[in-house]
Order: C-alpha cells, then structure tokens, then sequence
C-alpha cells in the first residue's frame, strides 16, 4: 500500500479533521455536516506551536491515521533535553496491517533525533495487546508499573 507521511498544518487541516470524525463516528460526514465545518483560527495557532508535531499518513487526498507528539524540555541537570512525549497514534482500521502505524513511529524517531531529545515516552493501555507489540517491535520496553490519571477541567 503507498502512503506518505506529511506534517499537518493549516493547508491540510481540513483532511485531519475528516479523518477524527470518522473516528469518533464510524462515519464519513455527509453533505450537510461539510457544509457546516467551521475551523477555529485557534487550531491554526497551535498547529504552529513548535513544540507539538502531528504527522498524518495520507494516501491520495485522504488522512488515514495520525501521530500526535509533544516535546517537553526540562530545566534540570538535562541543560534543556527533554522527552518527546507521544500522545497519540490511531490508524483507520480498514488500513491497519500495512505499516502505517510503525511508519508513523519512525518519523517521530527522526524528530526527537533532531531535537536532540534525552528520549521518547508514551503511554498505553494495560489491554491494548496490538499497541504492545506494535511499541516493541519500534523498541519500546515497559520501564515498570504507572497509572494514568486524568483530570478534566470542566469544559
């Protein structure tokens, strides 16, 4: 299957945020939710903020899964190295098993190389058994028991 991996930003938004409906959905969006789309200048902003990278796997004018990182620096005995936190990874299950997941891995080991990175983190759930495998086989290992916790802020 032939796909390339391209950073998403402004001029292509509008295909990451067709492919997230269909995830929360399981559904293309028809003609009217189209017509109503209407993207905040806010996302545009953010999509600049150089310490947060999405990468999408596009094959023709399509997004068929996304990667989601954010570089955080530290201020310790690290002179300013941080990890690349990996926030998210999702593939369109009709395109899973094609090395999209693991292409998407590889571009993210390639910036935190650029950023001279002290290394990666991610975190997985304890059932993902497809997503344990995956991390390994990119080289992964589970460093020990964590929980992760969560906390809305009412919006």
């Amino acid at each position: 299957m032939e796909f390339a991996i391209v950073k998403v930003d402004k001029n292509n938004y509008v295909l990451f945020d067709e492919m997230v409906f269909f995830r929360k959905h399981g559904r293309e969006r028809d003609e009217n939710e189209k017509a109503s789309i209407q993207i905040a200048n806010k996302i545009y902003d953010t999509l600049e903020d150089k310490n947060l990278y999405v990468l999408a796997a596009q094959t023709e004018q399509k997004f068929i899964g996304w990667i989601s990182a954010v570089y955080i620096p530290k201020i310790s005995w690290t002179n300013g190295r941080g990890h690349l936190f990996i926030d998210e990874l999702w593939v369109n299950p009709v395109y899973r098993r094609n090395g999209i997941a693991h292409a998407l891995m590889r571009h993210i080991d390639v910036i935190a190389q650029e950023l001279d990175a002290i290394g990666l983190r991610l975190y997985v759930n304890a059932n993902n058994d497809e997503a344990h495998a995956l991390y390994k086989k990119c080289g992964y290992s589970n460093t020990g028991e964590a929980f992760f916790m969560e906390k809305g802020n009412g919006a």
